[in-house]
C-alpha cells in the first residue's frame, strides 16, 4: 500500500501525496529528473531570499526544469532532493521543508507542490565501476572547488565529503587489482579531497577538524605543503604555538618563496619566542626568591 505521507527521520522534510504516480524505480544519485514546481510559500523569508540569500537553484526561475540527483549545491536543494528520491514518476506531492539556516533567527519553512514528470534512472552505486566512481567523485570535487572560490564553505565541504564517501567504497583499493594509473588517480583525489575539506574547516574556524583531516593527508604524504600549512595555522589558533611553528617551518623549507606560509611562521615564531622569554623570566624569579 502506497504511503500518502512520508517524513524524514530528522523531521526536516515532509511529503504529502496529492496525486499518486505510477509504480517505478525511485530516483537515486545521478538520475535525471524533469520536475514541475508550483505554489511556493515561505515562512520567515521571502521567495526571493531562497535564491539571493540561500542560493537555491531548484526553487527559482521557470517551474519546469531538469535536474540531476546529487548535484544540489545548497542545503535547501539538498533537502528537496531527499523528497524527490521518495517519489514515483507522475507523482504530485506537497513538500514541506522545515529547517534552520545561517542568516535567520527562526526556522525557515518552505512549502511547494512538485510533480515528477519524467525520470531517467542511473545504475545503483553497487553497480558503479571504479572508473565510474572516480569520474563522479571528480565531478563533485570540481563543483566543490567552484563553491569554495565563492566562499560557500559549507556547501563546498558537502561536495568534497560526498566525493570522498564515494571513493571510500573502493577501500581496500589494493584488493581491486586496478590499472595502476587509475589507482594512482583515485589515491591522489582522496588526498586532494581531504585537503579541500581541511580548507573548508579552517575557513569555518573548526580547528580540531582541520587538524584531524590534515593528519590523514600527512600520514600518507609527509611533504604535503598545503596540509602542513593548514595544520600549522589550526595549531596556532588553538594556542599550540610550538606545533604551529614546527609545521610552518617545515612547510617553508619545502616552499621557501611561499609568502603566506612565511607570514604565518613569523606570527607564531614571535609568539613562541615571547612565551619562551616569559618562561625564562619566571624561572629566574623563582631562583632569586
Amino acid at each position: 500500500m502506497l504511503l500518502q505521507t512520508w517524513k524524514s527521520a530528522d523531521n526536516i522534510v515532509r511529503k504529502d501525496i496529492i496525486k499518486p504516480g505510477t509504480f517505478s524505480r525511485k530516483p537515486t544519485d545521478c538520475a535525471s529528473c524533469e520536475v514541475v514546481i508550483e505554489n511556493i510559500n515561505v515562512i520567515n523569508a521571502s521567495v526571493e531570499d531562497l535564491k539571493n540569500k540561500f542560493n537555491s537553484e531548484i526553487l527559482q526561475g521557470i517551474s519546469k526544469k531538469m535536474l540531476t540527483v546529487g548535484e544540489a549545491n545548497c542545503e535547501i536543494d539538498r533537502q528537496i532532493e531527499r523528497a524527490i528520491q521518495m517519489m514515483m514518476v507522475l507523482e504530485k506531492s506537497l513538500v514541506t521543508i522545515d529547517i534552520m539556516l545561517e542568516g535567520i533567527d527562526d526556522r525557515l519553512v518552505i512549502k511547494f507542490e512538485i510533480t515528477l514528470n519524467k525520470m531517467q534512472p542511473y545504475k545503483p552505486i553497487w553497480e558503479w565501476t571504479p572508473q565510474d566512481k572516480y569520474s563522479i567523485a571528480l565531478t563533485y570535487k570540481e563543483a566543490g572547488v567552484c563553491l569554495f572560490q565563492k566562499h560557500r564553505y559549507v556547501d563546498a565541504f558537502y561536495k568534497f565529503s560526498k566525493a570522498c564517501k564515494i571513493l571510500i567504497t573502493l577501500e581496500p583499493i589494493q584488493d581491486l587489482e586496478l590499472d595502476k594509473t587509475l589507482e594512482t588517480k583515485i589515491n591522489n583525489l582522496r588526498l586532494i579531497l581531504y585537503n579541500n575539506m581541511a580548507g573548508c574547516q579552517l575557513s569555518r574556524k573548526n580547528y580540531e577538524h582541520t587538524i584531524s583531516l590534515c593528519n590523514k593527508i600527512l600520514n600518507k604524504e609527509a611533504n604535503n605543503v598545503k596540509a602542513l600549512y593548514r595544520r600549522g595555522v589550526a595549531h596556532g589558533n588553538l594556542k599550540d604555538v610550538e606545533n604551529a611553528v614546527t609545521d610552518l617551518k617545515y612547510a617553508v623549507s619545502l616552499e621557501p618563496h611561499n609568502q603566506a606560509i612565511k607570514e604565518q611562521l613569523t606570527i607564531y615564531n614571535t609568539k613562541l619566542q615571547e612565551a619562551n622569554q616569559k618562561f625564562e623570566d619566571m624561572v629566574k624569579k623563582m631562583f632569586k626568591a
